[in-house]
């Protein structure tokens, strides 16, 4: 049987590109709104996703991969109503893709440069004429959460974040004050400074007073940190004036400003190494237990939605097990695995010769094996490995537990009391409480010795008994899709994805 293609045929996932240009203005500090001729003129190749590069303007080349993960990843500290409702991760992913499908667009324009995409984000029709001004504002929202962690996560190598509303840097109770003026996020990189605070600011031709604002929620946050050194980093994103939705792509200001002080305690006795990958603590969850914590920590939504969730094509994918040198990409943290050779070889390997069951596909040389499953409705698919599922399980179990026990100490909490109806302030401050108290239960339930234990019992595991009992098929064949892979996760777009197809079509 001959199992090579003939030379004429096409598939899309080998020949459709996602990459996209984004103009970013590094500097330090805010300053009065770029000119356009600055950002239609940056050319400058963003030089990596090791650290925050030199001030100057960059032409950030990246892929829409990259943008839909920070898009699922922003922020991901899980409350304690997800923990005891897990099915609802899904319609928690649903509507962080959603948005990005529903107002944005990608168009050709021209590359200043060999190396560019000739590919731009701007917003669609939809957003201009079928979208009310509070949606607009909701969407400018989202999409800066989204746009400021594709740039530090994705383009700058910073671990995962997490919603300072949830705790910040340090434990400090301050940072749980809803109504004080903080940072949207916060996060560790592996080098110093170490802790990021992080404010997102998305606005039709943002300009001076936006981001003004947005440094004096940095402010707050810094006054918290209480003389340790950490990164201040505002990032602004513009859309356009609705008299220019046809004209105006997106582009990003990225102001940052170095607190000096005393280096902060990270938990472990010396910062990790620079990964030349920009992958974070994923490159060192192996070796690192503060590394493995704070990585399944920020899976826990995607493990929801693949032991829980109503998943579709759910399905065990392969990849080289050649972590430690996998494909480095130019464009983010993701390995894009249409480039990846060894992943290639190893799928080549499987299609030759192709096993009969999930183990003896795992007793190939050079195999590892990724979950993933498809989000219903956005032609999104994420996933991770098999030790990082497994941590996930056990985190969950304490996560599950701690929810039960506040829950059960709290009991209902009315909506109305006698004539008194609580107003949104007064349930925030509730719901605020029970999250305060549910995250203090976690701090003393071993976290870190659950999810090691979870990561060393992985390959002793199916991937039934880890799901519960279902079957997943083995699919090496991946076709129509985009994917992308850190050394711990997996997501891949479709073909048909809506912003895809408006560059195809």
């Amino acid at each position: 049987m001959n199992r090579q293609p003939p030379e004429d045929a096409q598939d899309h996932a080998l020949h459709l590109s996602d990459r996209l240009d984004v103009p970013v203005l590094l500097r330090a500090g805010p300053e009065r709104r770029p000119s356009r001729k600055q950002w239609e003129g940056a050319e400058q190749p963003w030089p990596g996703v090791a650290g925050v590069p030199a001030d100057g303007w960059y032409l950030a080349t990246t892929t829409w991969r990259q943008v839909i993960k920070a898009a699922t990843g922003v922020g991901r500290d899980i409350d304690l109503w997800i923990a005891l409702t897990p099915n609802l991760a899904i319609n928690d992913l649903v509507s962080r893709i959603s948005p990005l499908h529903a107002y944005l667009c990608l168009k050709e324009v021209k590359a200043p440069t060999p190396g560019a995409a000739g590919r731009r984000l701007f917003v669609n029709a939809v957003y201009r004429y079928g979208t009310e001004r509070s949606a607009q504002s909701a969407f400018g929202y989202h999409l800066g959460m989204t746009m400021a962690q594709w740039i530090c996560a994705g383009m700058m190598g910073l671990g995962p974040t997490q919603h300072v509303e949830a705790g910040g840097p340090n434990g400090h109770p301050g940072f749980l004050q809803a109504s004080a003026q903080l940072p949207d996020l916060w996060g560790t990189h592996p080098h110093g400074p170490l802790h990021w605070l992080i404010e997102a600011k998305a606005r039709r031709l943002i300009g001076l007073s936006d981001l003004n604002e947005g440094m004096k929620q940095l402010q707050g946050g810094s006054a918290l940190m209480y003389g340790q050194s950490h990164l201040q980093v505002l990032c602004g994103t513009s859309l356009p004036a609705p008299w220019k939705w046809e004209e105006d792509h997106l582009f990003m200001t990225v102001d940052t400003l170095h607190i000096p002080g005393a280096p902060m305690h990270s938990g472990r006795a010396a910062p990790l190494p620079v990964d030349p990958a920009g992958s974070g603590p994923e490159a060192y969850v192996a070796e690192d237990d503060e590394a493995l914590l704070l990585t399944t920590q920020s899976q826990m939504l995607m493990y929801r939605a693949l032991a829980y969730g109503v998943v579709e094509d759910l399905r065990i994918v392969p990849l080289s097990s050649n972590r430690t040198a996998r494909h480095h990409s130019d464009t983010g943290s993701l390995s894009l695995l249409e480039e990846d050779e060894e992943t290639q070889a190893v799928r080549q390997r499987l299609a030759d010769s192709p096993p009969d069951t999930e183990r003896q596909m795992r007793g190939r040389p050079g195999v590892t094996d990724f979950i993933s499953g498809r989000i219903p409705g956005t032609g999104t698919h994420v996933g991770m490995s098999r030790r990082l599922f497994a941590s996930c399980r056990r985190l969950d179990t304490l996560q599950v537990e701690a929810a039960r026990e506040e829950r059960e100490r709290r009991g209902p909490q009315p909506i109305m009391s006698g004539e008194l109806l609580w107003d949104d302030e007064a349930l925030e401050a509730v719901a605020q409480a029970e999250r305060v108290s549910y995250f203090e239960r976690q701090r003393f339930m071993g976290r870190r010795e659950a999810v090691r234990t979870g990561f060393g019992e992985a390959d002793e595991l199916s991937w039934s008994t880890l799901l519960g009992g279902r079957e997943p098929a083995i699919d090496w064949r991946r076709r129509r899709v985009l994917e992308g892979a850190t050394p711990e996760t997996y997501i891949a777009v479709e073909a048909s994805d809506p912003v895809l197809r408006s560059v195809r079509d």
